[in-house]
């Protein structure tokens, strides 16, 4: 993502952005890392906020991305390929772009909870999130700085904030780019390209920048 925001080479990145970390952490020790956290999860709330706002309000409302969500559902093979076209040639592939219904989903919508890869994904993420959270060491130094009346407290609704930020990338800025149809393949959304794509769409090269802020600030944040 980093790559394909700024054009920097992506090991390049992984050896400079652990640095930041390294720094604030070295000037203020473990109440800088936890300073870091909440200043860092305020930038990105305040990137989140703007992304809603504009899906649903300014761009856009919810009747909107619904219509158009149902509207993407019910395209053929044929519609999907004249979108996916660069004029002469279509370079669609079933499969390979959100077009046309979703196999595996209720009816093939976008918008139902009934969705086998869902499921599965649902799986997948508890369990591999788990194990990272279990073994990642900036959990338990927090957990063992903390009060012991405080920690559960902390936690729950530290995973709340947590969950507050995929949901509203996924229900904004996810639901938009298949409702615009912008030209996003399978392995690209897999690469977390879609926030993104949609954000340069929706504001342009400033949109890349917040997208950039923002992930500068969740990979930094350190409990």
């Amino acid at each position: 993502t980093v790559n394909a925001l700024t054009g920097m080479d992506t090991n390049l990145a992984s050896f400079l952005i652990p640095w930041g970390v390294i720094a604030y952490t070295a000037a203020g020790g473990l109440k800088a890392t936890f300073m870091a956290s909440y200043i860092h999860t305020a930038i990105i709330f305040i990137v989140l906020v703007v992304c809603v706002y504009t899906v649903y309000v300014k761009s856009y409302s919810t009747d909107a991305i619904y219509d158009m969500l149902q509207m993407v559902a019910s395209y053929n093979t044929d519609q999907c390929e004249a979108i996916f076209s660069d004029g002469n040639k279509t370079f669609f592939e079933k499969g390979s772009f959100s077009c046309g219904p979703v196999a595996d989903n209720e009816q093939g919508s976008y918008l139902t909870m009934m969705s086998l890869g869902g499921l599965k994904f649902g799986i997948i993420n508890i369990v591999g999130n788990f194990g990272t959270v279990f073994v990642d060491q900036s959990y338990w130094q927090s957990a063992i700085a903390a009060k012991p009346a405080s920690t559960h407290k902390g936690y729950l609704l530290g995973g709340l904030v947590w969950f507050t930020i995929p949901f509203a990338l996924a229900t904004s800025l996810g639901l938009a780019g298949v409702a615009l149809q912008l030209p996003l393949s399978v392995s690209e959304a897999g690469a977390g390209l879609v926030p993104p794509a949609v954000a340069t769409h929706l504001f342009g090269s400033g949109g890349a920048v917040m997208m950039a802020v923002m992930l500068f600030m969740a990979i930094t944040s350190t409990g």
